[in-house]
């Protein structure tokens, strides 16, 4: 199903460079717009002198190689939270059927976009959970599970506040799995900052091998993330040619 179905895709963007051409490469050909909504001040809350190894620059180019045309970048000093920044997409829904957001550090697997859409637009509700995430740890071999399930899509024929997180969509979702450089930086501006664990950066997520396998390794929650054994051979190609694909530890 997509005939005259005009979806937006739509990101917010502060930092996120490593995963970011692998991210929009994933979902291009799925959308007819992509907005990605970049901010120059973190907008998660937190603030930090620390200096974003990102460059607005630097994102904009591979962003722009990949999309090409369907690319809207959209620059803001700031925004008061992440609310507003994520409600940016907003500004730009007008004459479209479905929003599809996604995440700098997570990619789509293409095939299951198309029916993960076909399901959000016979379903009744506005908002869909995504029931699919798949969160590497570290390298390309190792993943946590769990049952969280953010928003990704949204049915804009639907004028309601109503939630459906029961939609198949598989996300491989590289949060714990990027440079040091960001890790030290994102887990002092995103949105959970002042929960995370005490010492968890170097007591657990830089103490763990794949030898002593430290257990319960989410870096808020507790009793979650245990890692398994993942193939990273079913991977797209793209993700093999990711310069971490082969790295022992990232």
């Amino acid at each position: 199903m997509k005939g005259d179905i005009k979806v937006l895709g739509f990101m917010t963007l502060f930092y996120g460079r490593e995963y970011l051409r692998e991210s929009l490469l994933s979902v291009r050909d799925h959308v007819d717009k992509m907005v990605i909504a970049y901010t120059r001040t973190p907008s998660h809350g937190h603030h930090t002198d620390a200096v974003n190894p990102d460059s607005m620059e630097e994102m904009f180019k591979i962003a722009y190689e990949v999309l090409g045309d369907k690319l809207y970048f959209d620059v803001a000093d700031n925004y008061h939270n992440e609310s507003q920044h994520r409600n940016r997409r907003y500004a730009f829904s007008e004459g479209f059927d479905l929003i599809l957001t996604i995440d700098p550090d997570e990619v789509f697997k293409e095939e299951d976009i198309q029916p993960a859409l076909n399901y959000a637009l016979v379903s009744p509700e506005r908002y869909f959970g995504i029931k699919g995430y798949i969160n590497f740890w570290r390298n390309f071999d190792h993943v946590c599970l769990d049952g969280f399930r953010p928003i990704r899509i949204e049915n804009l024929r639907n004028q309601n506040t109503l939630q459906n997180i029961e939609c198949p969509l598989t996300i491989y979702h590289f949060s714990t799995c990027q440079s040091e450089a960001i890790m030290r930086y994102k887990y002092k501006v995103f949105g959970h900052a002042s929960e995370i664990k005490p010492n968890w950066l170097d007591g657990i997520h830089y103490a763990w091998t794949p030898e002593n396998d430290i257990k319960d390794c989410h870096p808020v929650s507790y009793n979650l993330w245990n890692t398994i054994p993942f193939d990273k051979n079913t991977l797209p190609q793209y993700l093999k040619d990711h310069p971490n694909f082969n790295k022992r530890l990232v």
